[in-house]
This record gives structure tokens, C-alpha cells and sequence, in this order.
């Protein structure tokens, strides 16, 4: 399993200061988690950020508001946003899955784009982490594409390959469309310290229903630490 990386390690890999890398990471603009008071990092979510910020450099898919709400987890994640029993055999079939379910309760106003782009930034770097767990998104917010943000999420409990083959398979698929880049990451920070449980990742993949799935989350969500909670504010970017 990949292991995670210390600030310092972190903050030579994106080449920042330490000290401007933890206040980053405490403002919930670049992805990470603190364990046992001290900040650790994934690579793979470092490399998100970094992908974010290139994309930003281009320009964005779509004209993004403004300002967004950050807001609670239970106003993202819904139950009825969850899919406990995904039918997939690989991952186009995962992110044909997932995105048929969010159109049809709405959420997204042309599927065909969503698959694309989907399967675009999975060809670009895989988002699976080590945990069984991948963080699918595409990779310009495109906000004009879907009426709110939301985030959906999809249990496989056989699991199957959506990563390197190395990494082993993968369970759980959260689909993320967050309106600006800001609330992007910050909702990597966060479900990054949800999933890095194995307590919790193991009660998710037992839940009996949605409605479990949601309370599990909900629960870890009701106990992120202060620095990664939702702030209920408008952010921007």
C-alpha cells in the first residue's frame, strides 16, 4: 500500500515551503490529513492537486459561479445518491453506471459529456488509491452541466480493477462534481481522511443498504477534524 508522506516530503515534492504547505492543507486547499496531530499526504491526491491547478492555467469547461456554498455533507452526499450493489465489470462500465444514475435523478444535464469526460481524466492518471476506494471527476468543473454540486458514491462488493493492477481491486467509487476547484479539493481532504479508516471502510462494504452507507458516512463526516469540517460559507476559485 502506498504510504503516506510527511509534510516535509510533501512540500519538497510540490516544491513549497513546509510551513506554506500546512497552511494550504489547513485552509482545505490542497489536499491531505493530519494523523496524530501531524499532517500526512497521498501522492496520488498531490498529483490531483496538481492537475487541478494545471487545468485551471487553461481555463475551465464551463463558467463556474463565483462564489459556492461549502456546504454540509448531508446536502452533497444524499442517500438516494448512492448505489449499493454497482454491476460492473471495468471501468467504463463503472462510470456508464454512475453517471446513468445521477442523470436520472437529475443532477446531470448531458450525460454524454460526463462519461467523456470521465473516461478522459481516468486515461489521464488513474484515480484509484490503495484503499479500494476511487475519487471519479472530471477535470474542468464545468459547473453549467449539472444544476447543484453533488457527490455520488457506488459500492462494488466483488470489487474489480479501475487503477493499476498493482493497487489491487477497487470497492467503493465516489463521483465528485463540485462547482469550483476550492471545494474540489477540499472535498478530496475530506473523504481521503474518511476512507483512510479501515474500521470505517469495512463498515461501509457490510452496510445492508443505502441508508447504512449514508449513516456511515455521515458519521465519519460529523467527526472530520475542525480543519477539513464544511465552513457553511460562500468560497471561491
Amino acid at each position: 500500500m502506498e504510504a503516506y508522506m510527511t509534510a516535509k516530503e510533501a512540500a519538497d515534492y510540490l516544491k513549497l515551503a513546509e510551513r506554506t504547505l500546512v497552511r494550504l492543507s489547513h485552509e482545505g486547499k490542497i489536499p491531505g490529513v493530519k494523523i496524530g496531530g501531524q499532517w500526512r499526504f497521498r501522492r496520488a491526491l498531490l498529483d490531483e492537486y496538481l492537475d487541478t491547478l494545471a487545468a485551471e492555467s487553461v481555463g475551465s469547461g464551463g463558467a463556474a459561479p463565483a462564489q459556492v456554498i461549502d456546504a454540509p455533507f448531508d446536502e452533497i452526499v444524499t442517500v438516494d445518491q448512492i448505489i449499493p450493489d454497482l454491476k460492473a465489470k471495468d471501468r467504463n462500465d463503472v462510470i456508464h453506471a454512475m453517471v446513468a444514475h445521477v442523470t436520472k435523478l437529475g443532477l446531470v444535464q448531458d450525460q454524454a459529456w460526463l462519461e467523456a469526460a470521465l473516461a478522459a481524466r481516468e486515461r489521464l492518471v488513474p484515480t484509484a488509491v490503495p484503499e479500494g476506494v476511487a475519487f471519479l471527476h472530471a477535470r474542468h468543473r464545468a459547473a453549467d452541466k449539472f444544476p447543484r454540486q453533488f457527490i455520488a458514491v457506488a459500492r462494488s462488493k466483488d470489487g474489480l480493477v479501475f487503477g493499476s493492477p498493482d493497487m489491487g481491486a477497487t470497492h467503493v467509487f465516489f463521483l465528485l462534481a463540485l462547482r469550483n476547484d476550492a471545494l474540489h479539493l477540499r472535498w478530496l481532504s475530506r473523504l481521503a481522511w474518511i476512507v483512510r479508516n479501515p474500521g470505517r471502510l469495512a463498515r461501509l462494504l457490510d452496510a445492508k443498504n443505502p441508508g447504512e452507507m449514508h449513516a456511515t458516512l455521515l458519521d465519519a463526516a460529523n467527526n472530520l477534524p475542525a480543519s477539513l469540517r464544511p465552513t457553511g460559507r460562500p468560497t471561491q476559485r
